[in-house]
């Protein structure tokens, strides 16, 4: 660090510069949600909060450097409030002020950086307590179909029009090579499999809508691997640069079929259908979402 920034550094902790709470910001719209989720919480105790958005100025993309992540939480929910950091303020806070988050290599039930004080760089991911993630997210975000375009309009009134549409978000891309220790390796044919046999035997006339960032996969390979006829559609018109989208045509349906990550199973909080159902892949990295999802159950 050059004498510049040593010095910018001091003014921040004497408070000659005001110190400020900094979020890392990437990923897909749902991490984008989940960040800054994190940033109001430490705003609400009366902190100056900025974010990071320097990963979507250098091509925000998935592990795989495949699907491109776009910075899109304006476009989902324009009425939010985005201060960024950038410049010598965010190269000190990050050299100086990083704290690596509790979710990051594993999960860890310590929430100690909750009493963190400015200045204080939140880097990595953050696990947070579900009382207080969940009522902060249904305060935050409200689905308004207006973000969508006209193509995406249609789909959404079809989608709402049908009495049982089921959706189904089909995650692979990243993680088919790297098994990311949050997710674990992709769901199954199998598990989307019983995932449809259980909505089938508690509902009449289903009808399903596939999500993927790999929708040609979906139709060369896990549609053969279906007891479906032909009563689905995969919903191919949007694609990994409009995610949320995507996000709320799931939400839009009454039940979800949810796969690693996180898309499906936010598009499952955001559905208010006191009466959805909504499957998890069983495994140990799914089983904290019981906690999170009403009517869940794992498959």
């Amino acid at each position: 660090m050059n004498l510049v920034d040593s010095l910018y550094k001091r003014l921040i902790k004497s408070g000659v510069i005001k110190p400020i709470v900094a979020v890392l910001m990437d990923g897909g719209i749902c991490s984008q949600m989940h960040q800054y989720l994190l940033g109001v919480i430490f705003a609400e105790k009366g902190f100056d909060v900025s974010y990071d958005l320097s990963f979507f100025k250098d091509g925000g993309s998935d592990l795989d450097h495949k699907f491109v992540r776009n910075y899109d939480l304006l476009r989902a929910f324009p009425y939010l409030k985005v201060n960024s950091i950038s410049g010598r303020m965010l190269k000190v806070y990050k050299r100086k002020f990083y704290y690596l988050g509790n979710n990051t290599t594993e999960r860890v039930e310590d929430f100690s950086f909750l009493d963190l004080r400015a200045p204080v760089y939140l880097g990595g991911y953050y696990h947070l307590p579900a009382g207080i993630w969940l009522n902060k997210f249904h305060e935050l975000y409200k689905i308004d179909l207006s973000v969508l375009d006209k193509d995406n309009k249609v789909i959404a009134d079809e989608i709402i029009n049908c009495n049982n549409s089921v959706g189904i978000h089909v995650r692979r891309g990243d993680l088919v090579a790297n098994e990311v220790f949050a997710y674990g390796k992709p769901a199954s044919n199998s598990y989307f499999r019983n995932a449809i046999d259980y909505m089938n035997n508690q509902l009449h006339e289903t009808y399903y809508y596939f999500f993927s960032d790999e929708s040609d996969w979906v139709r060369e390979v896990l549609l053969k691997d279906l007891p479906l006829t032909d009563n689905y559609r995969v919903v191919d018109i949007n694609g990994s640069d409009k995610g949320y989208m995507d996000l709320f045509l799931m939400a839009c349906c009454k039940h979800q079929i949810t796969s690693k990550g996180t898309m499906g199973k936010y598009a499952a909080i955001l559905n208010d259908n006191k009466d959805k159902l909504v499957t998890l892949c069983n495994d140990k990295t799914e089983l904290p979402w019981l906690n999170f999802i009403d009517n869940s159950v794992l498959i």
